[in-house]
């Protein structure tokens, strides 16, 4: 039976130092107030690591991980007694044991550059993801809209991240057009329809606008009652700015 729970976390490996304490010391870092669920709650069962542009060749990949070999929470300074000057020296973190470090059976590729911190997913989807976007295992409602972009053929970023000033917009699934992006949004009816909700949705759409992203939104019934209505507006949007863009077009 397919695992549907997650118990495997993506973490984002941020300097060569990290990756070696990770090889040669078997262990990886997460301040305990920014940790995932999985982490507090213990039921991280696997860790894989993402490898950003500071790798170089290897850059935007994930090709290792580790079951979880030991959990604990130390402060920086137990993990690092010469940098008692550090500024987060009495944070504290988990330390996440991966002392059993494995090459997957293929590398997953991410065909974006991302800021990503954490993926939740689970130990089927990494060992058999062909690219990042195939990991992501927490919304059924974007998964169901994910499928039906797949079978149309529209190729799209799945919770790509977008920096605007000191801001950070995640957005559910990104499509990049050759005369302006598309940010599509699956919102959860019970929570957009709170009314601090929807101001927020509304200030976000006008940033992300602003920097030339158009947005659309769906909701929880035309996603599950109208997705071949949903697909034909998306179609629609793509061909109004210009069809997808891909890489040949910047020849």
């Amino acid at each position: 039976m397919q695992q549907t729970t997650n118990n495997t976390l993506v973490a984002i490996v941020p300097s060569r130092r990290d990756w070696d304490l990770i090889r040669t010391q078997g262990w990886y870092r997460i301040p305990v107030r920014t940790a995932p669920a999985m982490v507090k709650d213990g039921t991280i069962q696997y860790i894989a690591f993402y490898f950003p542009g500071v790798f170089g060749e290897e850059k935007q990949r994930i090709q290792w991980y580790s079951p979880v070999t030991s959990l604990v929470v130390r402060k920086r300074l137990e993990l690092f007694p010469d940098e008692p000057q550090h500024r987060h020296a009495g944070w504290e973190y988990y330390v996440v044991g991966c002392a059993d470090l494995r090459h997957l059976p293929h590398i997953i590729p991410s065909r974006k550059p991302r800021r990503l911190l954490f993926i939740s997913t689970t130990i089927q989807k990494l060992l058999t993801a062909p690219e990042i976007n195939y990991l992501f295992n927490d919304s059924p409602l974007e998964d169901l809209l994910w499928l039906q972009l797949l079978e149309g053929g529209i190729p799209c970023e799945r919770q790509y991240e977008v920096t605007v000033g000191q801001g950070r917009y995640k957005l559910d699934f990104a499509v990049f057009c050759k005369d302006r992006n598309l940010a599509i949004e699956c919102d959860g009816d019970e929570h957009h329809m709170k009314r601090s909700a929807v101001e927020r949705d509304k200030k976000r759409s006008n940033v992300l606008n602003s920097r030339g992203w158009s947005v659309l939104h769906f909701t929880t019934k035309e996603l599950k009652t109208n997705l071949p209505g949903t697909m034909q507006v998306i179609r629609e949007a793509i061909d109004h700015h210009g069809g997808v863009w891909h890489k040949e077009d910047a020849a």
